[in-house]
């Protein structure tokens, strides 16, 4: 099972993409300061019970959920990284995502092949925390 890159101990990826909203289309980084310091001590207190016990809190659909919540969009490259699943087992929780309306797949503007996540507008997760 792959686990998030060490370089990066918060477990909130800084991609450097280029946002693959629609003109207009609002934003999911509307997180409060504070409701985004919960949604990252969560993350936290997942990945240090992980490295002592080798047991996780979060399934990985949750922590890709709470990633894009915290960054508004990622590849798909680095959603299956911070999920902690094999690239098989990623697709499954991506589908599980789609089926459910939670997340949309989207191209990335300025690269066709690449394809990004984003939280849909209507996801049900609150931005002000838990």
């Amino acid at each position: 099972m792959s686990e998030p890159r060490a370089a990066n101990p918060h477990n909130t990826p800084d991609t450097g993409e280029a946002d693959a909203r629609p003109a207009g289309q609002a934003s999911a980084r509307t997180v409060s300061s504070e409701g985004a310091q919960t949604w990252r001590n969560l993350l936290e207190l997942d990945a240090s019970i992980f490295a002592l016990h080798g047991i996780r809190l979060l399934t990985p659909e949750a922590r890709v959920l709470i990633n894009l919540k915290l960054t508004g969009s990622m590849n798909v490259t680095t959603a299956m990284d911070l999920a902690g699943v094999s690239y098989r087992g990623f697709y499954a929780v991506l589908e599980r995502l789609k089926q459910a309306g939670m997340v949309a797949q989207v191209k990335d503007r300025e690269d066709q092949r690449v394809r990004n996540l984003q939280l849909d507008p209507s996801s049900p997760i609150p931005a002000s925390g838990l």
